[in-house]
């Protein structure tokens, strides 16, 4: 391989799912990198002593090494090599020590993305040459003054001396430019210096004066100047006492460094740090949430399900109907709410499935229909014959955008108005197509000056005035908006004021192909199931579903992650689901148990339905994820999906 223009990385490193993250996160980075890799230090510094590496990635905990003497022992034997610090523990003071004893910058493991990663790398190679370049301009100052001159203003450092009887000073070039001075236009006093201090630093500074005066020792402060009323510098001041033989003095010389650049960079990193808490408080108290609210709502659909399979009359079979349809709007509103992330990142999961499309439409067109009859409207369907049977999409996203496109419809068209679902296939090539899902009513519609917005969610929470503060319409239109460019489509709206709109979501999409081994809505061969659950209703309603499924399925159960392990390594299953917040252990630790030693397919079945949780479930080896509450012929499919490949 070539790797002539490609930057040499070794990645040291002895967590495998770390380092495939790191991977990615480089990818993601957009970077030309080989990276090298070792599990040890010792693997390091032979991999260091034989290659040509550009920097190294250092994790702190080591089989043969660990804390800070990890980096300790690293710049002792490569102190050539720049090395950037990555530590498991959010400690800002190793962070900062380690940058002081030499690592290039530091990484929490946790808090950091592609993005910043490669931000760090390019900052410690750039930091890196720069800090060569000064200690070439430092060797080479005895030879040349001007090289000496140059190398200051370049570190923003310079040179003083004081008459300690008179205190008359003595600035070179540098500390001018520093108190924004021309060179030589002043003759400076230390009365000059301090009156430039800033008042709260004025008690420390004159101390750092008085004691430099005192003894032969080296001393050091850091203080705060205020120039020309309102710029703030932050300079480094070393002093220490030397009798000048020449002149027979006794002088107070020192140096002097313009470090705002790094302060500036120390508060930019606190307030990272500060954001990051924050940011990681917000995603606990919603995965809360989320947990709180899908846990039960999951037991209540599937126990929807297993009433609807009992001898009910038709009076109860149209309660429960309204139930699941209340239920459905419910399970769409919780997601809007909770999924509001989705208007701000960039980094939304598409989880593509197959599913029966027209089923689909006419599952839309039931659980708007109470809404409409309460509205006293009329809700038609409409349904081009050149669509195909079956599709591949994310149906999720698909629901979410068609919810509230219709909630938007129905709430917004007046009494005896009209509403039309209408979907149609366009653009055929071969098993893909794009699905034109149209939204149309009769209702007030939309001033033109916002229609051109709609499209646009990063805009459209602005558009709207204060005077129509109570219309909660921009919530739902800018995550459909979202949604659809996340799915590769778009979204176009017509409307005219008094007569109505029309939202159009043009969606590309393939037809489905019929080649799984296993047929049918339900098995042709025993599926035995391992079903790892706390909650007490889910447990039951779970197992009643799946078993009244298909007399071939049986269901066995563990009330938490230990115990499922247990009950694996002891029966063997053909497929497990597992819940992920249980106690004892929970899901992610019993998933990666069981993949020590096979390869079974696992359903993630979760609460808490976030990014970072289905993550975390791919990362430990699971083969799906199903996020509460699911209907069950959701559950039915990517059973039957999973067992399809294992046959294959």
């Amino acid at each position: 391989m070539n790797t002539k223009y490609k930057t040499n990385i070794l990645l040291v490193e002895d967590n495998p799912g770390d380092v495939d993250l790191i991977r990615i996160y480089l990818q993601d980075a957009a970077m030309k990198v080989e990276l090298h890799h070792a599990e040890t230090l010792y693997d390091a510094t032979e991999i260091l002593s034989n290659r040509e590496i550009d920097l190294a990635l250092l994790d702190l905990s080591l089989p043969d090494s660990n804390g800070f003497k990890t980096l300790t022992k690293y710049l002792e034997r490569c102190e050539n090599t720049p090395v950037i610090v990555m530590t498991g523990m959010n400690n800002e003071i190793i962070g900062n020590q380690a940058v002081k004893a030499g690592a290039q910058d530091f990484l929490v493991k946790g808090q950091f993305d592609g993005k910043l990663l490669g931000r760090s790398v390019r900052y410690a190679l750039q930091r890196y040459k720069e800090q060569q370049k000064l200690e070439n301009a430092a060797h080479n100052l005895a030879i040349s003054e001007k090289r000496y001159i140059e190398a200051q203003e370049m570190a923003q450092f310079g040179n003083w001396e004081m008459d300690i009887v008179t205190n008359e000073m003595k600035w070179t070039n540098e500390v001018f430019r520093i108190f924004n001075f021309q060179p030589g236009s002043i003759k400076p006093s230390l009365s000059d210096y301090m009156s430039y201090v800033h008042m709260e630093d004025r008690p420390k500074t004159e101390s750092f004066f008085e004691d430099a005066a005192k003894d032969g020792k080296l001393h050091t402060t850091e203080h705060r100047i205020i120039l020309e009323g309102s710029t703030i510098k932050y300079i480094s001041v070393q002093a220490k006492v030397n009798y000048d033989e020449l002149t027979q003095k006794l002088l107070l010389i020192g140096a002097m460094q313009d470090i705002t650049e790094r302060k500036l960079t120390e508060r930019l990193i606190v307030e990272k740090n500060i954001h990051n808490r924050t940011a990681k408080i917000k995603e606990e108290a919603l995965s809360e949430m989320s947990f709180n609210i899908r846990t039960p709502l999951s037991s209540i659909v599937n126990l929807m399900f297993l009433l609807e399979k009992t001898r009910i009359n038709h009076q109860q079979q149209e309660y429960v109907g309204n139930l699941k349809t209340s239920v459905d709007d419910l399970s769409i509103a919780i997601n809007n709410l909770l999924n509001f992330s989705v208007l701000v990142s960039d980094n939304v999961k598409i989880e593509e499935e197959e599913f029966n499309l027209r089923d689909f439409l006419q599952s839309m067109h039931r659980s708007s229909k109470i809404k409409a009859d309460n509205a006293k409207l009329d809700l038609g369907l409409l349904a081009d014959d050149k669509l195909p049977e079956k599709i591949i999409c994310d149906q999720r996203k698909v629901t979410q955008i068609l919810y509230n496109l219709m909630d938007n419809a129905i709430r917004y068209t007046g009494e005896g108005g009209e509403v039309t679902l209408e979907a149609k296939a366009m653009n055929m090539r071969n098993d893909k197509f794009n699905l034109h899902l149209f939204v149309k009513d009769t209702g007030k519609g939309i001033p033109e000056k916002k229609v051109k917005d709609i499209p646009n969610s990063d805009r459209l929470l602005e558009v709207y005035s204060e005077e129509d503060a109570s219309d909660n319409r921009p919530l739902g239109l800018a995550i459909v908006a979202k949604l659809a460019k996340t799915l590769g489509g778009e979204l176009k709206v017509e409307s005219t004021v008094g007569k109505g709109s029309i939202f159009e979501i043009i969606l590309p999409v393939k037809a489905a192909k019929h080649t799984h081994i296993i047929t049918g809505d339900t098995p042709e061969v025993p599926i035995k199931i391992l079903l790892v659950e706390d909650h007490f209703l889910n447990q039951i309603a779970t197992k009643k579903v799946l078993t009244t499924w298909s007399e071939l399925v049986t269901v066995d159960i563990a009330e938490n992650g230990l115990v499922g392990v247990e009950k694996f390594r002891e029966h063997g299953y053909d497929l497990v689901l597992m819940d992920i917040q249980m106690p004892v252990m929970n899901g992610i630790e019993s998933a990666r148990k069981i993949r020590e030693g096979s390869d079974v397919p696992i359903i993630a079945l979760t609460a808490n339905s976030t990014k970072q949780e289905q993550d975390k479930c791919f990362e430990v080896g699971m083969n799906d994820y199903l996020p509460k509450p699911f209907k069950p012929h959701e559950l039915y499919a990517k059973i039957m999906n999973l067992m399809s490949m294992v046959m294959n």
